[in-house]
C-alpha cells in the first residue's frame, strides 16, 4: 500500500525527468560516444580557414606603426595580395595614450580610441584582418626591456599562433637593430618577435599543442588548437630613421607617387587617407611627411633564392615551402680577452647570427639618438678565457663638450665569460646637427684587447635609452 506522500514524490521525481535531460543532453563529456556516425576526429582534416590567410603578414608595434609603410600596403592591395596586420602593443590595454590632438579622452579612454582608429586606417588600406598580442607600451630604446616587460615566451607563443593561422608567404615588420630615429623598444621587439616566429611557426615541436590534433572536434573544451605548422619564405624589414643610407642596396623601394590602378590617385594620397583615421595621434595627414617618402625595405632574409631588390612578393611557391632550420646559436670562442659593445648591441649580434640575418652585420655603424643635457651609457662585456684573472683599464676618447665619469679599472676572473661595465658621460644642454662621436679602448697586460666606436646623435627629444 503506498506510503503517504508517495504520489507527491512520484510527481517530483517525473517533473526532474521531464527537465533535466534536456541540458544534458547537449552538454557533451569528454569521452562519451557521439549520438552520430561520423566521427568528428576527421574533422582535423578539414582545410585551413581561407578567411584569414594572409598573402602578406605586417607585424608592428603600436596601430599606427603601419602608416611608415602604407603606401606600399595599398599597391599590394591593387596586385591582389591579401594583407594582415599585427599589433603587439594593446592599444586598449595601454595606459600610454600619450596626447589626443582633437578630444577630451585621455589615458585608458585615450588607448581605447586609438585601437579604433587603427583599425579605421587598415581599412581604408584594404586591410580587414588585424590582430592583438596584448602588450604594453615600454617608455625605452632597449628591446630586451619591452620583451621582458611583456613577457616574452608569452607573446612569441601568440605570434607564432597567428603565423600558422594566418600562412604569409611574407613578413614584413620593423627592424631589429638599434638606430638613430625614434628608435622605439617596441618597434624593435616587434621585429624580434615576428623573426623568431619566422622561424619557429614550421617547427611541429615549437609551442607543439598550437599543432596537435583537436581531441573532440565535435564537442566543447578542447585544449589542442588543431592547427598546422607553417613556414613563411620571406622576411623583409623597415624602419624610420634619420638618416636612410643604409638601405640602399638591401632590398627593394617602391615610389609612392605611382597612381593605384584601382582607385585613379597616388599611393601617397592613399596612404595620408590611412594616416587621417589617427586623428588623436597626428590631428591631420599634414604632419605626416613620411608618406611622400619612397618605401624602403630591408630584405632579411629568403627561403626561395630570390635577389634583395626584387618585389616583395616574387618568387614565393604557392602551397607553401617545407620547414627550414635557422642556424641557431652558436658560442664563440675567443683564444684571448675581448672587450665589446654590450647590451643591446651585443644581443643583436648574437640574434642576427642565430636567425642567419647576415644582411644586418655591418648595416649601420654603433649609434643611438640621445636628449640633450641627458646621460650616456656606453654598455661594456668583457670575455676573459684566459686561465688566470686579468686587469682592464679603459680609455674614452669623447666629444668637445661632454663630461665623461671616472671609471675604475676592472678585475676580470679567469675563464670569465661576461663582465659587465661601462662609460657614463654627461650632454651638452644645446642640439648639436653634428654626429657626436665616443672611441672606447680597453687595455689589458700592455695590449689592446678591444676599441669600441659609438656615434650619438643629440636631438631636442627621445626615448630614454
Amino acid at each position: 500500500m503506498p506510503q503517504p506522500g508517495f504520489n507527491q514524490r512520484k510527481l517530483i521525481i517525473v517533473f526532474l525527468l521531464l527537465i533535466l535531460p534536456v541540458p544534458f543532453k547537449d552538454v557533451a563529456i569528454r569521452g562519451q560516444v557521439p549520438e552520430r556516425s561520423e566521427d568528428t576526429y576527421r574533422w582535423n582534416n578539414r582545410e585551413p580557414d581561407a578567411r584569414f590567410k594572409s598573402d602578406i603578414l605586417v607585424v608592428v608595434a603600436h596601430s599606427d606603426d603601419e602608416t611608415v609603410i602604407a603606401g606600399y600596403c595599398a599597391r599590394a592591395a591593387d596586385q591582389k595580395l591579401r594583407v594582415g596586420i599585427v599589433w603587439v602593443i594593446d592599444a586598449g590595454q595601454s595606459m600610454n595614450g600619450g596626447l589626443n590632438r582633437v578630444g577630451p579622452e585621455q589615458s585608458a579612454s585615450l588607448a581605447a580610441v586609438r585601437q579604433i582608429e587603427g583599425e579605421r586606417s587598415a581599412a581604408v588600406l584594404g586591410i580587414t584582418n588585424t590582430w592583438n598580442l596584448g602588450g604594453s607600451d615600454t617608455a625605452s630604446q632597449n628591446p630586451l626591456e619591452s620583451l621582458e616587460g611583456n613577457d616574452h615566451g608569452q607573446m612569441l607563443g601568440r605570434m607564432v599562433r597567428l603565423v600558422r593561422l594566418t600562412r604569409p608567404e611574407v613578413i614584413i615588420t620593423w627592424l631589429p637593430e638599434f638606430v638613430t630615429g625614434e628608435n622605439h623598444s617596441d618597434h624593435q621587439a616587434s621585429g624580434v618577435l615576428a623573426t623568431e616566429a619566422f622561424d619557429m611557426a614550421g617547427d611541429p615541436t615549437a609551442f607543439p599543442e598550437q599543432v596537435s590534433p583537436a581531441t573532440d572536434p565535435g564537442h566543447y573544451m578542447n585544449r589542442t588548437e588543431g592547427l598546422r605548422p607553417w613556414q613563411p619564405q620571406k622576411l623583409y624589414y623597415f624602419a624610420n630613421p634619420t638618416h636612410f643610407d643604409f638601405f640602399t642596396g638591401k632590398g627593394p623601394e617602391y615610389n609612392v607617387t605611382d597612381i593605384s590602378p584601382t582607385r585613379g590617385v597616388r599611393y601617397a594620397e592613399l596612404a595620408g587617407r590611412a594616416v587621417a583615421e589617427h586623428k588623436t595621434q597626428f590631428g591631420s595627414a599634414d604632419k605626416a611627411d613620411w608618406v611622400r617618402d619612397p618605401v624602403r625595405f630591408i630584405l632579411g632574409r629568403s627561403l626561395v633564392g630570390d635577389a634583395a631588390a626584387d618585389d616583395v612578393a616574387a618568387g614565393v611557391v604557392p602551397g607553401g615551402i617545407p620547414f627550414q632550420r635557422p642556424p641557431g646559436y652558436i658560442a664563440p670562442k675567443h683564444a684571448q680577452p675581448v672587450m665589446e659593445l654590450g647590451d643591446p648591441w651585443h644581443f643583436y649580434r648574437l640574434f642576427w647570427q642565430a636567425h642567419g640575418l647576415d644582411s644586418l652585420f655591418g648595416l649601420v655603424p654603433y649609434e643611438i639618438s640621445l636628449t640633450r643635457g641627458a646621460y650616456l651609457s656606453i654598455p661594456l662585456v668583457i670575455d676573459n678565457p684566459l686561465d688566470t684573472p686579468i686587469d682592464v683599464n679603459l680609455s674614452v676618447r669623447a666629444p668637445e663638450g661632454w663630461k665623461v665619469l671616472p671609471v675604475a679599472p676592472a678585475h676580470v676572473a679567469a675563464h670569465e665569460p661576461r663582465y659587465c661595465l661601462r662609460v657614463q658621460a654627461a650632454s651638452p644642454a644645446e642640439v648639436r646637427s653634428e654626429w657626436q662621436q665616443f672611441t672606447v679602448t680597453a687595455e689589458s697586460r700592455g695590449k689592446t684587447i678591444g676599441t669600441v666606436p659609438l656615434r650619438v646623435q643629440l636631438a631636442q627629444d627621445s626615448f630614454p635609452q
